[in-house]
């Protein structure tokens, strides 16, 4: 079943081919499979369902494993699932309806990722009634996914242009610094990060920016001193961050001290 399920991706998320991997996805659930097979190979197709924009089939195979398996991460993981492609629908509404459910999820990945979502629509949607910018940024996003990346920064810069100091300025340099280090543009990520840090400082994304920039300093870029800077400001300034153990741990290594 492993090997189906990377096959098919590898059909969708690399050759751009989603047919025969939907049709090798509906063939293994014909097999004689428990809830969590079943549930794993519906995951799978529902993730290529929404790469080929079949975001109501999609919606239907992610709900059914969310009722099957209620209180088990893959019933959560396809609850995030449900909003996420309802983001990219547009149905900000039903969205934000599942997200509020997630934000206690027992899986804390899955519980930050709800909490970003979730106010990525809430703050999008107060300041602008027609939500213009947030299904530019959901189209944006849905490229992203699609693997579409230069597609994908070229819809975020109409947002950067167009929406200037708006809510959504900060989402989209963000996820645009992030596409930017997919395609090697390190100089272009940087200056997004920077500008999250410099005019967001007091916003929820800087210590992901914080975070992003110390990454590519120490892993990337191999500036230890830069990377350790940009963990210390997470540190010291933002200690209720997701991101607050794993910054301590690399700027200690960063320092040289013993790491159990």
């Amino acid at each position: 079943l492993q090997l189906q399920i990377a096959y098919a991706n590898f059909l969708t998320f690399k050759l751009d081919t989603p047919q025969p991997a939907i049709d090798i996805l509906k063939n293994c659930l014909e097999m004689p499979l428990n809830a969590r097979g079943k549930a794993y190979i519906k995951l799978a197709l529902g993730d290529i369902l929404v790469f080929d924009k079949k975001f109501n089939q999609a919606l239907i195979y992610f709900s059914q494993i969310q009722k099957n398996l209620k209180n088990d991460v893959l019933g959560q993981n396809a609850r995030f699932k449900v909003a996420q492609t309802s983001f990219y629908k547009g149905d900000f509404d039903w969205a934000l309806t599942q997200l509020k459910v997630l934000r206690s999820s027992t899986s804390q990945l899955i519980a930050n990722d709800a909490m970003q979502l979730s106010l990525l629509i809430s703050d999008n949607s107060l300041e602008d009634s027609t939500q213009t910018a947030l299904k530019k940024y959901a189209r944006a996003d849905l490229l992203a996914y699609q693997n579409k990346t230069k597609e994908s920064i070229v819809a975020l810069d109409d947002i950067l242009k167009n929406h200037k100091g708006e809510k959504i300025e900060d989402e989209a340099l963000l996820k645009q610094g992030e596409l930017l280090v997919g395609i090697k543009d390190y100089e272009a990520a940087i200056f997004n990060y920077q500008k999250i840090v410099e005019f967001y400082a007091a916003d929820i994304l800087a210590d992901d920016a914080y975070f992003a920039l110390g990454e590519l300093y120490r892993n990337v870029l191999n500036e230890p001193e830069k990377a350790k800077e940009h963990y210390e400001k997470i540190i010291y300034n933002y200690q209720d961050s997701y991101y607050f153990p794993q910054a301590r741990t690399n700027f200690r290594m960063l320092r040289g001290d013993s790491i159990n």
